[in-house]
């Protein structure tokens, strides 16, 4: 990689930088290097300056290029947020645009991370198209760890006249081996600073203060100087102590900035600098520091903040003696065999000390040297000892003044049981904000967790005596309590009430072995992240149901004889129960109902069910909430929801198999509470029409006349049931293609589709892998019922594959007015067996329909005992050749054919204006019993019985008489005479015929 350093020695800032650089964009020649990588003061102020270009750029700069695009990635989240920023950069229609919000909605349903979400092809086309006529420059801050090639994001190549400058954009990133990741082929401008802390190298942090400030919260409430003043600290005592002090930067950073004083009024508490140190802290904890010193001798803090390391052979215990009064941070470690004495006078001068942090150190807790800093605010202990007293020192009682000022108490590998007297709990008490405890303990009898009324935070992890909990109420008046960790207490076996602590928002119970549930009473009613990661071969049961706030929920380890999982009335969006995350061999039970922004839950990968799955992601105003009882539907697994995509969580190992052995899937979207309120009908809602029959006066055994008198089976193992608002051909993603089609091909048993305006078919997308491969695929449907949906065409639609429905036994379909078939022609496999089981064929109010089922070749019904037809007017054909298999100028060859139907017994068809014939074919119906006709002038045909012996009675044919006077017939010898045949002529036919409810004159 060719490098280029910048500029002589001496002051080099922001604007000559800018004016260095300059030159290098200018040049276009066909030697000049088309990409740039700007690295800054070795990393640091580079963000900066390439800002400073792209929002100042020189005139020479606009007349080389026809558009310079800035795209600021320093926060980086995934490859699709980049090439938003880009799309929002060229400001790309909105057609464009919500590609983004689709294809982030498919990826929270096939539960792929935020971090992991790629770029989209067809919106790279369109950038690639809006900038292909241009000259471009781009500048390019990359926030990730990685090189990134915008020419995967539509960016034109260099070749057609684009270049390109960037950076690596971590905060501070220090480290030398970031800009080692750069290709060979981009050029590397850079500064080499030396790391000596002069005013340049202040006023690039305050240049880089500025810029941390616009990404995050509470920004009115802080200024770059003190943003500056923050990243000094660290960098100071990092430098000074990094490689053998444990500064803790990501617990305690933003609490070294308060109780230092830099945030806030000193000395004062102030609730708004917590927010804001701890605002700032998300925005610097991703600092690159490496072991390079930065050189801060004789600078202004060289008395402020220290961190001295004591080894024997060090020469610094004579210093320690030597405290500066203005010292307000002091980090002491002793790297030595031996632990170092602290002399009893060290503080008697550091009345302005306010952090202090001791690690390996021996004093006397009866008596610490620090007892009178009046002014600490933060007491680090680390692997500390006790001194012991002499017996002098038992005269009087020393005061530990310094308890009376404390915010922040962090105790590692230090066992002090604080011996205080009431004043000085009380005191402590009203002012300590977080307690940090491992491997340690400070709690004596005298001192209860409850009377910390101000405590925020709380961490208790392995501490040194065991902890008897659920004999007390050890959390009850601890209402400003937030985040509470109690991990590695292996001890703990009741999980202590934590109802009173209205604002916790973090439970963390990493390695607490010794549980046997979590909840549901007790919990912390806004909880927001809970985190579970133990190997445990006690807990039984989690139960989080009800805490409404919960957002993120972290179970790992292995957790061999956990049975049962509520999250029930939680925010949940994701949920992991991988191999990979988590070990759950006898998982049995899991409720997430009333999840409302539940999208996906990742299972393990073994051929392993579970025995009870409820979920209900639906969100009800007017009912209680559905996760109050276990079981609100008598199936005990079922799913209830308001998008199919939900499908996908719901089997496992690449869709190889379901995570239940039985289902009750409800996918249907409630309307919305305007809706409800509105005065009158819309366009589009479905609305029930009434059933009436102008004959009601004969009704055939087996038929029924209206939905509601016919007893329709219960559903089966596998039942989906789609209602309003669902489409089950809306999914984009492949994942979810594929997850969708074998639910509804492979897997359900009984179907029922209703009151759906927006659905077009029934059968889902096709997988792309499938539209290759040439096969039968078996639908295993048994029954299936379809009613009032006002878009539908055909209910079984395909133009690519052919099915075979071998276990279908009945079939309803009612008030589809857009329908033109049930199964499109092509759709069928050409096979004996394709409706091998099918027993009754309901059709009902499907004006516009053409035909039902088209037959071919070898698909016959031979076990169809029911046809049962109402106000078709539309319909042709009941059953026409299949023209992907017959061909059209077949037909006449075709139709000369028999087809037989051997079980059919009942005939009903009404108001089928149009009807010519019930089958293309000839037909006959050797057990037919009952036909019953009206108002189907336009048939000529009825099926032909065969010759039948005495003990058959002749089917009764219920019909008009000049309908029946004008029957074609092919003769006795064939088994189609009208002697056959017992006609039944009813007097319904003259009478006049008036809807239900008219009044008569």
């Amino acid at each position: 990689m060719p490098r280029v350093e910048l500029g002589p020695p001496g002051g080099y800032r922001i604007k000559e930088a800018v004016q260095a650089v300059i030159p290098y964009l200018e040049d276009t020649g066909r030697s000049a290097p088309k990409t740039i990588y700007f690295d800054g003061w070795d990393g640091l102020a580079a963000s900066a300056v390439l800002k400073a270009i792209a929002e100042d750029p020189p005139p020479s700069l606009t007349k080389k290029f026809d558009r310079i695009i800035h795209i600021d990635c320093s926060r980086w989240k995934s490859r699709r947020a980049l090439q938003k920023t880009i799309a929002d950069k060229l400001k790309l229609p909105q057609s464009v645009m919500v590609a983004f919000d689709r294809e982030d909605d498919e990826d929270d349903f096939s539960g792929v991370d935020e971090d992991s979400r790629a770029e989209i092809e067809d919106v790279g086309r369109v950038i690639l198209g809006s900038l292909s006529q241009y000259r471009c420059l781009v500048i390019f801050h990359n926030g990730s760890t990685d090189m990134v090639d915008l020419a995967d994001f539509g960016i034109p190549q260099p070749l057609f006249g684009t270049k390109i400058m960037w950076t690596f954009t971590g905060i501070l990133r220090l480290d030398p081996e970031t800009k080692e990741k750069v290709d060979n082929s981009h050029l590397c401008i850079y500064r080499n600073i030396g790391w000596s802390f002069d005013g340049d190298t202040a006023q690039l942090i305050l240049e880089e203060a500025t810029e941390v400030i616009k990404h995050m919260e509470h920004k009115q409430s802080i200024t770059p100087q003190i943003t500056a003043k923050c990243i000094t600290y660290i960098l100071w005592l990092h430098e000074m102590g990094g490689s053998t002090m444990d500064y803790n930067w990501a617990t305690h950073a933003s609490n070294y900035w308060v109780c230092d004083g830099i945030m806030g009024q000193q000395g004062q508490f102030d609730e708004e600098s917590w927010e804001v140190s701890a605002a700032l802290h998300k925005q610097v904890q991703r600092m690159e520091l490496s072991s390079r010193p930065v050189n801060f001798v004789g600078h202004e803090y060289t008395d402020v903040w220290k961190s001295v390391t004591y080894t024997s052979d060090s020469g610094e215990k004579e210093n320690i003696t030597a405290l500066s009064r203005n010292l307000t941070s002091l980090f002491l470690v002793s790297k030595g065999r031996t632990l170092t004495t602290l002399p009893h006078e060290m503080f008697q001068q550091s009345e302005r000390l306010h952090v202090l942090k001791l690690s390996g150190c021996n004093f006397s807790f009866y008596s610490p040297p620090f007892s009178c800093c009046r002014s600490l605010r933060f007491l680090g202990l680390d692997h500390c000892e006790d001194q012991g007293r002499e017996e002098e020192d038992k005269q009087g009682r020393p005061i530990m003044e310094f308890f009376q000022s404390l915010w922040v108490l962090d105790m590692s590998h230090t066992d002090w049981e604080f011996d205080l007297s009431q004043d000085l709990i009380e005191q402590m008490t009203s002012n300590i904000r977080e307690i940090h405890i491992k491997k340690g303990r400070i709690w004596c009898s005298k001192l209860a967790w409850r009377q910390l009324r101000n405590l925020r935070k709380l961490r208790v992890i392995e501490p040194t005596n065991s902890w008897e909990t659920g004999k007390k109420d050890e959390f009850a008046n601890m209402p400003k309590l937030e985040l509470l960790d109690l991990s590695g207490n292996s001890t703990l076996q009741v999980l202590p009430c934590l109802s009173s602590a209205t604002c916790m928002r973090t439970l963390v119970l990493d390695g607490c072995v010794g549980l046997d549930h979590v909840g549901p009473e007790g919990l912390p009613p806004a909880l927001e992240t809970f985190s579970l990661d133990a190997r445990s071969d006690k807990l039984l049961k989690i139960s989080l149901s009800g805490c409404a706030k919960l957002e993120s929920f972290l179970l790992r380890g292995e957790l061999p004889r956990l049975e049962e999982l509520n999250l029930s009335g939680t925010s949940i969006r994701r949920i992991d129960l991988g191999d990979k995350v988590v070990q759950l061999k006898r998982l049995k039970k899991v409720f997430l109902m009333g999840c409302k922004k539940l999208r996906a839950i990742l299972w393990w990968q073994e051929e392993r069910q579970l025995e009870v799955l409820c979920i209900d992601t639906m969100e009800t105003e007017d009912t209680c909430p559905h996760y109050s009882d276990p079981s609100p539907i008598q199936h005990r697994n079922y799913v209830v929801t308001a998008d199919a995509r939900i499908i996908q969580s719901l089997l496992t190992k690449e869709y190889g198999i379901m995570i239940t052995s039985s289902l009750y899937l409800h996918l249907h979207m409630p309307p919305t509470s305007s809706s409800n309120k509105s005065k009158g009908p819309s366009r589009d809602k479905v609305i029930p029409k009434p059933c009436y029959y102008t004959y009601s006066d004969v009704l055939l055994p087996g038929v029924f006349t209206c939905d509601n008198e016919m007893r329709w089976p219960a559903p089966l193992d596998y039942h989906m049931e789609v209602g309003q608002g669902i489409s089950l051909t809306g999914v984009e993603s492949d994942k979810g293609i594929k997850a969708i089609y074998y639910m509804t091909v492979n897997r359900i048993y009984s179907l029922h589709v209703h009151d759906n305006s927006c659905i077009l078919a029934v059968t889902p997308k096709i997988p792309p892998q499938h539209l290759s491969v040439s096969l039968r695929y078996y639908v295993l449907l048994k029954w299936c019922r379809v009613e009032r949906c006002l878009k539908l065409e055909t209910v079984f639609a395909s133009s690519r594959l052919r099915y075979s429905f071998t276990y279908l036994e009945a079939i309803w379909v009612s008030d589809l007015p857009a329908a033109t078939c049930i199964w499109s022609k092509g759709s069928i496999e050409d096979s004996a067996e394709s409706f091998q089981a099918l027993q009754s064929i309901h059709l009902h109010e499907c004006p516009r329909l053409k035909f039902a089922l088209p037959l071919s070749h070898y698909t016959y019904l031979p076990r169809l005992e029911t046809l049962h037809i109402t106000r078709c007017g539309n319909l042709k054909q009941v059953f026409p050749w299949d023209d992907d298999v017959v061909r059209p100028q077949q037909h006449r060859e075709a139709s000369r054919k028999v087809k037989e139907f051997p079980k059919l017994k009942h005939v009903l068809l009404q108001d089928l204006f149009n009807l010519q014939e019930i089958c293309e074919a000839k037909m006959t119906a050797p057990m037919l019993k009952s036909v019953r006709i009206r108002e189907c002038w336009g048939l000529r045909r009825l099926p032909a019985i065969g010759h039948r012996n005495n003990s058959h009675r002749r089917p009764v044919v219920h019909c008009q008489e000049d309908w029946w006077t004008k029957l074609e017939w092919d003769g006795l010898q064939v088994g189609h005479d009208p002697s056959l045949y017992e006609p039944c002529f009813s007097s319904a036919y003259y009478k006049k015929r008036f809807l239900r409810g008219t009044v008569l004159r």
